[in-house]
């Protein structure tokens, strides 16, 4: 039992006895241990996993961003429509320049990229059969402007239920793979935001994405979203100057919250002191001006009419994804949160695959 759990400091896969195995529970168990340990040796080869200190096995920061990556890739092929722009490009001294350049248009101000420019000029006047020894003569044609960028900063708390119902119902690996590719588009897109993921059952933590992707599911009694949304407000208040944008993925109502002396209070169905403490805490991150979006998961129609009525009374909006399009959810929330409403929206999935500087 100890072999296949793996669960004593430093087991590896090569620990299995597989002709045991095999005895005790068939070939078919046997080939399939033989695999993961190929696997396991493989991954531990290319530099995606690694021991850690307690001698579990982690993704490696290398592994993670490849799948922060993948999942990325994925949800822009789920994309469907346009999403509200996440980012201004405006032209301006304030703009950051993201290397890229493109063909002028009527009424463009940013400035001119000059190499691009002339060697335009250039090829078209070779290509014309002019002579570039006589001289060169701009064309309309041939102006690139550089690309500039000028973003607005969110303040970004991503609270995530990790009570048992959620791997209970498979809502568990959805949850880190939503977790990991939002995680993974603000560390590499818009490193001006800052991210904190909240994990929240009976008590609410504020948890890194190593963490989060390691975690396993346990039996914990509770859903205490007033303890996330205290998390939440402080993250707020540490970034004044941003825009704070809630995002809350739950698939069940609050059956908890924190009590002054620090300890959670529990009760199924919730009761009227759990509801108080979590709509006071809503009403707080309100006035803060936080853009809030619920994603509700299951269908039960008690958690519906709870999410809906905390959604009007934060003033923001409810989503009702499919697991698998949760993850394309969270980030079209996230990208639209910031619009700034100038300009035409940008589509996700243009932009994750038509630019190589993306990652």
């Amino acid at each position: 039992t100890d072999q296949l759990g793996q669960t004593y400091p430093g087991a590896r896969m090569d620990d299995i006895d597989l002709d045991a195995l095999e005895r005790l529970v068939g070939e078919d168990a046997a080939v399939s241990a033989r695999t993961l340990r190929e696997l396991e040796q493989e991954l531990r080869d290319t530099g995606m996993l690694q021991r850690a200190s307690d001698g579990q096995l982690r993704l490696t920061p290398r592994a993670m961003r490849q799948l922060g990556r993948a999942l990325l890739r994925d949800i822009a092929t789920r994309q469907s429509g346009r999403t509200g722009r996440r980012e201004t490009r405006n032209a301006g001294a304030a703009g950051d320049r993201t290397g890229s350049t493109r063909e002028w248009a009527f009424g463009d101000t940013e400035p001119w990229d000059i190499p691009r420019t002339v060697s335009n000029a250039v090829l078209r006047t070779v290509l014309d059969g002019g002579d570039v020894s006589a001289g060169v003569r701009l064309d309309t044609r041939d102006v690139e402007v550089v690309e500039t960028e000028q973003r607005t900063q969110a303040a970004v708390a991503l609270l995530v239920d990790t009570s048992f119902s959620m791997a209970l119902d498979g809502r568990w690996v959805p949850m880190k793979r939503t977790a990991l590719a939002l995680h993974h588009l603000i560390s590499t897109r818009f490193r001006g935001d800052n991210l904190q993921l909240i994990a929240f059952a009976r008590h609410a933590e504020v948890i890194d994405i190593e963490q989060l992707t390691a975690k396993d599911s346990v039996w914990d009694k509770g859903t205490n979203l007033q303890h996330a949304l205290l998390l939440a407000q402080r993250h707020f208040r540490r970034n004044p100057t941003a825009q704070p944008v809630l995002l809350i993925v739950t698939d069940g109502e609050p059956t908890a919250y924190l009590r002054p002396d620090g300890h959670a209070h529990f009760a199924y169905p919730p009761d009227a002191r759990t509801v108080a403490a979590t709509v006071r805490e809503l009403d707080t991150v309100q006035r803060l001006g936080a853009q809030t979006t619920f994603f509700r998961l299951g269908e039960d129609p008690g958690l519906a009419r709870f999410i809906d009525a905390l959604a009007r009374r934060a003033g923001g909006q409810v989503v009702a994804p499919e697991l698998d399009d949760l993850g394309r959810a969270v980030v079209d929330s996230y990208l639209g949160s910031r619009d700034t409403g100038r300009g035409s929206p940008e589509d996700f999935g243009d932009m994750l695959n038509g630019r190589s500087w993306w990652w």
